[in-house]
């Protein structure tokens, strides 16, 4: 249901907004208007904020942003807090509401602004450290390859190092021999060369020679275009030999420094993480207390402030004021009009087991204040026709199963929550209409002594009646709905005009079930009478846009989808059966059979939640739901902006 709201105005001296902001704050319930009709009327001045306000402002926005950004640098530690506090001898308190509070959060930017740097300096040397070490990882298959060569060299002034690189087998063959050659000609033997596989493309070459010949070996190899191991720009400079060394000191040392860089920071979040987290709270509470004053109004002595509280907490509010401000502050309810309704925001107040099926009705937006809330409806009828649709024991335990599983480990998820809950009301539906039925995978129930009270796949005409019959039903309620509605808006010529469409589907089903044998034949002229007086009240109270109720009576044949839709899954569940009964090889038989069972388990699932609340949206909310409505958000504790 959509829960009763109140219009209140609330009056204070000016040298009590920030007191009253604060408690209206704590007590989350009102949802500030910021332009009420009142104030275009009298009119009124909006509040004003001062430059100093403006100014705080921008640097607890500043300071704001600033908290969040260590927060998400910061680890999460479970940890208690640590005594070793280096920054400050102890952590300072949000702002209390006092006058002072300026200085109160300079001192905390000042405190913030240590710890950033502090926690700057650990995480861009833990990135320098990272950064190397995902460089390094680059070359460590090289280092590993060429190391053990190197073991095998004396040092030596003398001699030079070099290494290549050779990429595809077919230019290797070719490219050693010529090594050999090249080293062989311009030493004049005086070389070694080694060589093993760093992947399958890649051969690591290491060249050893004198020192002397190695600016005309670098020549000679790049008119080959053989390519020379690039290591990297820190170790560039360096004899390939030193390098190498200096390249495993870092793998070694890198990994040890920044397993301290991630300790220090893990300390300075058990020091200062719960701090931080209360420091932006209390700077998003104080932003949406400043936000909020922007859309009160005042006189030379006083402000007033306008909102909506539900009806309910009314009384709270109003005695929670007068405690705090005694006469000073005065909370007045205004009445409210009809023409204001549009603007009143919604709450919707369902018992808990309803409130999943709220979900469904929020898909197509909140109904209007003063229209009716649709989930009450919604509840029940949704796993009508989800069971009425599926109607198999079977598939309706497998999907309860699997929403009980998906519920237990992601139901902390509100939407899945939701959704779970109503897809399990749904399955039971289904395993009830399945004992109807006679259904368990289609006619394997005849097995474990299921006798159909209704059989889907010989009663055909027994389930087009019923489906219509159950279509005029809920469009009538529909109708019903709307009509209340109407006359309760003050609407007569849409209620008359609702009434006669009324009329109409009655008399439409009346018609069918004379013709069709249910009911007595003469009753047919009383029905062909009760169309045409109902027609007669439709366009007469409403004229061209009630000739819109005409639409229900298409609408009441679209309910046909309970049928065949339904009867198509239990023939898909027959059809499963069958050819597996057919295969011959109970493995084939089983194969066949899960496949076709599964296909059919799967459009068990979405089409029966598709066409329900396709039934729902098109067919039955069009004639009573009037969307539209504003979200009920209260001025409360949380995150700014």
């Amino acid at each position: 249901m959509i829960e009763p709201m109140a219009k209140v105005r609330l009056v204070a001296p000016r040298t009590l907004v920030e007191r009253v902001t604060a408690l209206l704050q704590d007590a989350g319930v009102l949802h500030i208007e910021s332009a009420p009709a009142e104030a275009v009327q009298i009119p009124l001045r909006p509040q004003v904020i001062d430059a100093t306000t403006r100014q705080l402002q921008t640097e607890l926005e500043r300071l704001y942003e600033e908290l969040c950004r260590l927060l998400v640098l910061l680890p999460e530690v479970h940890a208690p807090l640590t005594a070793d506090r280096t920054l400050s001898p102890s952590p300072l308190p949000p702002p209390s509401r006092g006058r002072n509070q300026e200085g109160d959060w300079k001192r905390i930017a000042y405190l913030v602004r240590q710890i950033g740097s502090r926690v700057d300096y650990l995480t861009n040397h833990l990135k320098l450290c990272e950064d190397e070490l995902a460089l390094l990882s680059k070359y460590e298959r090289a280092i590993e390859v060429l190391t053990p060569f190197l073991r095998l060299i004396k040092e030596s002034d003398e001699i030079d190092h070099l290494g290549v690189t050779i990429e595809e087998e077919e230019r290797r063959e070719r490219v050693l021999p010529l090594l050999h050659e090249m080293m062989a000609k311009v030493t004049d033997n005086r070389y070694e060369l080694f060589h093993s596989r760093l992947d399958e493309r890649t051969l690591a070459v290491l060249l050893v020679f004198p020192k002397a010949h190695a600016a005309r070996i670098r020549s000679l190899l790049w008119e080959e275009g053989i390519t020379e191991l690039r290591l990297p720009a820190s170790v560039s400079e360096k004899p390939l030999a030193q390098a190498l060394r200096v390249l495993l000191k870092k793998k070694t040392d890198l990994p040890l420094r920044a397993a301290r860089y991630r300790e220090q920071l893990t300390a300075v979040a058990r020091t200062w993480r719960q701090d931080l987290l209360r420091y932006r709270d209390a700077v998003a509470q104080r932003l949406r207390q400043i936000e909020a004053a922007a859309s009160f109004y005042q006189t030379e002595l006083a402000t007033i402030i306008y909102g909506w509280v539900p009806s309910r907490a009314l009384g709270a509010l109003r005695d929670r004021i007068e405690q705090a401000f005694g006469g000073e502050v005065v909370l007045e309810e205004c009445p409210i009009q009809r023409a204001e309704w549009a603007a009143v925001p919604v709450v919707l107040t369902n018992p808990r087991w309803l409130q999943p099926f709220e979900s469904f009705t929020r898909l197509i937006g909140l109904p209007r204040y003063g229209s009716i809330d649709p989930t009450p409806y919604l509840a029940v009828f949704f796993p009508l026709f989800y069971g009425m649709i599926l109607g198999d024991i079977g598939y309706g335990l497998l999907i309860l199963i699997a929403v009980t599983v998906v519920r237990r480990r992601y139901g902390q998820h509100p939407m899945v929550h939701d959704l779970t809950f109503v897809l399990a009301v749904a399955s039971v539906a289904a395993m009830l209409f399945g004992f109807l039925f006679g259904e368990l995978f289609g006619e394997l129930g005849e097995y474990f002594g299921l006798h159909p009270m209704l059989n889907r796949m010989e009663a055909f005409i027994p389930l087009l009646y019923l489906s219509i019959g159950i279509g005029a039903g809920h469009i009538c309620l529909g109708i019903l709905l709307g009509a209340f509605g109407a006359w309760r808006e003050g609407h007569r010529h849409e209620c008359l005009a609702k009434s006669g469409g009324l009329g109409l589907v009655l008399s439409f089903v009346l018609l069918i079930g004379s013709l069709s044998g249910l009911l007595p034949r003469p009753w047919a002229k009383a029905a062909l009478a009760g169309l045409a007086v109902s027609l007669t009240i439709v366009l007469v109270y409403g004229g061209a846009r009630g000739a819109l109720e005409l639409h229900n009576l298409v609408n009441v044949l679209s309910y046909l989808r309970l049928m065949g839709i339904g009867i198509a899954s239990a023939a898909l569940a027959f059809a499963a059966n069958t050819l597996g009964g057919m295969a011959g090889n109970v493995l084939l038989a089983i194969v066949i059979g899960m496949t076709l069972h599964t296909i059919n388990l799967v459009f068990g699932v979405l089409s029966p939640t598709i066409q329900s609340l396709r039934l729902h949206y098109v067919e039955f909310f069009e004639n009573f739901f009037a969307p539209g409505g504003r979200p009920y958000t209260p001025f409360k504790h949380g995150a700014s902006g």
